[in-house]
């Protein structure tokens, strides 16, 4: 079995931009004596700030094995009796003492893409004091209709073109109904609106990430709309920080929510907008103006077949297949009293061969063994 290297994602240490709007707003709030906890730690830079800037105790809460490489910094800059490292999930975090302050950077493109904000509002309900703060705690999402030739046929029209005399045009479909995520701020576009805020979230009471918005926004220029920019603001301490395509450059990303076909619109005209999306669920994007209407989700980003949808409903029956039945006889041997070596021999010895080769099975057990162990 392939690891990823504990650092090797960990480029947000980098990002300048995001980092000083962190390091300000962690200066703002934490006092002496505070106790932070840095969730979703990574490198522990935010936690690191934190402890300079003079908080009592740190707490590194990070599931993935970078936690060790956060143990070696912290160690390195002589902040070991202030700062403590965890290498779990929050859902199973226990502390001595509630926190003054949660630093977080669980916002995915958009907001709410990675599905991580849940686990920012458990960490909230169970570990942070009455009167404490989070960083960052309120978001607002938005969305701008564009006109964009380019992107729309580099993204969406080439399923038209021939590729070495093949059609492949029944995929555009699916293109049509995919989001892309990218930097835009050099691409070439022209914005038919001014930017609608389509959600404003605050951290500090929200309980769900479910998003159901409607807009209306006015145009103000003449043109093809080949879609949709979407992006989030998020205010750290009592500053704003911007991931906009026309605003300073962070790890994150812009969305492209196209629409196909392409529709004309007239300045002045007004469009509506809505978004949906249910908390872990898909993306839904629909446009109503001059009486049309069209609809696009990621649900048909892909080929479907009956089953499929059969198997999103809450009345569906599951039954394992073949490889559910092999990981819980593997599971079953969990116990702390068989070797990873004699859980791959007993099953092999299964009456319907599992593997094509020990190393096969082995990479199968070590799997397991990283994810449950």
């Amino acid at each position: 079995m392939s690891y990823t290297h504990p650092i090797q994602h960990h480029s947000m240490v980098f990002d300048d931009i995001r980092n000083k709007f962190y390091s300000d707003a962690i200066k703002a709030l934490v006092t002496r004596g505070s106790v932070v906890m840095d969730l979703g730690a990574g490198l522990g830079l935010h936690g690191l700030i934190a402890a300079r800037a003079g908080a009592k105790k740190v707490y590194l809460v990070e599931p993935e094995r970078v936690i060790l490489a956060a143990a070696k910094v912290v160690k390195e800059n002589n902040l070991s009796e202030k700062i403590e490292c965890f290498q779990t999930k929050i859902e199973g975090l226990e502390l001595p003492q509630p926190v003054d302050v949660i630093i977080s950077v669980f916002t995915g493109n958009f907001l709410l893409q990675e599905d991580l904000l849940p686990s920012l509002f458990h960490a909230r309900d169970k570990h942070l004091s009455k009167k404490g703060r989070l960083i960052p705690d309120q978001a607002k999402m938005f969305v701008q209709p564009i006109s964009s030739a380019k992107l729309f046929n580099e993204k969406i029209g080439r399923w038209a073109e021939l590729s070495q005399d093949f059609n492949f045009s029944v995929l555009q479909m699916h293109a049509a109904n995919s989001m892309y995520t990218d930097n835009y701020r050099d691409t070439d576009y022209t914005s038919l609106a001014s930017p609608a805020e389509i959600l404003h979230m605050d951290f500090m009471t929200a309980t769900c990430t479910d998003c159901k918005t409607s807009t209306t926004i006015e145009l103000t220029d003449d043109g093809l709309c080949h879609g949709f920019f979407g992006w989030f603001d998020m205010r750290l301490g009592n500053h704003w920080l911007s991931t906009s395509p026309t605003a300073e450059i962070t790890h994150w990303r812009q969305v492209y929510l196209p629409i196909d076909p392409p529709v004309p619109v007239l300045k002045g005209q007004k469009l509506i907008f809505n978004l949906q999306r249910p908390e872990y669920g898909e993306w839904s994007w629909v446009i109503e103006i001059n009486g049309s209407r069209q609809k696009h989700s990621t649900f048909l980003s892909g080929p479907l077949q009956p089953s499929d949808l059969a198997k999103k409903a809450d009345t569906y029956k599951p039954v394992l297949n073949k490889k559910g039945q092999l990981v819980r006889e593997a599971l079953d041997l969990f116990e702390g009293n068989e070797t990873a070596g004699q859980i791959c021999q007993a099953l092999s010895y299964r009456q319907e061969p599992s593997f094509h080769s020990e190393t096969e099975a082995r990479n199968f057990i070590a799997g397991l063994i990283a994810r449950y162990g």
